[in-house]
């Protein structure tokens, strides 16, 4: 089993004359999108032989935010909405690639664990992002690795899939 959970998550905002931009768009993309896509081309043999029911597992780890339909992109983060799509479409990639001896699925999730430092740290701020969410809370670690396990282990007819684990805010 392979988890993607490696990630950048930095603003990255549109300004006039793209100062900095570029140098966003290539560390946002080294991380979230090619360092994925050489680890699973290296790891790929040996998940194709592991003799797991349903073939080698390998799950990446997305965003609600980046996420096709519906996509809810914040504001400022250009670089890392791009990555992350860019990753969600090497998942359908390598789904198809892989297949039949490796599964190839994605968890999108939402508010997970509050930042401790930053804007997202005001009471307000998360009450308002909170009243968008049908469950009316932000996830847990326990539930999102749940989702994870659930993928690399059990859905053993599934591939090239983005579990979404946020309460139901991409229905708000």
């Amino acid at each position: 089993m392979l988890v993607h959970n490696a990630s950048v998550y930095a603003p990255s905002p549109i300004e006039p004359g793209g100062a900095g931009l570029l140098d966003h768009l290539e560390l946002h993309h080294a991380v979230n999108a090619f360092s994925p896509l050489v680890l699973q081309a290296a790891l790929a043999p040996r998940l194709a032989a592991s003799g797991q029911p349903g073939g080698g597992a390998i799950v990446a780890m997305l965003d609600i935010h980046t996420e096709p339909e519906p996509a809810l992109p914040r504001r400022d983060h250009a670089a890392y909405t791009m990555s992350k799509a860019a990753a969600g479409a090497r998942l359908c990639a390598a789904a198809v690639d892989l297949a039949p001896k490796v599964r190839v699925n994605g968890v999108a999730p939402g508010v997970i664990a509050w930042p401790e430092s930053g804007p997202e740290t005001d009471p307000a701020m998360q009450a308002r992002y909170l009243a968008r969410v049908p469950l009316g809370r932000s996830g847990t670690p326990d539930e999102a690795a749940k989702a994870v396990a659930f993928l690399a282990l059990d859905a053993t007819f599934t591939t090239g899939q983005v579990l979404r684990v946020d309460g139901g805010r991409a229905l708000r």
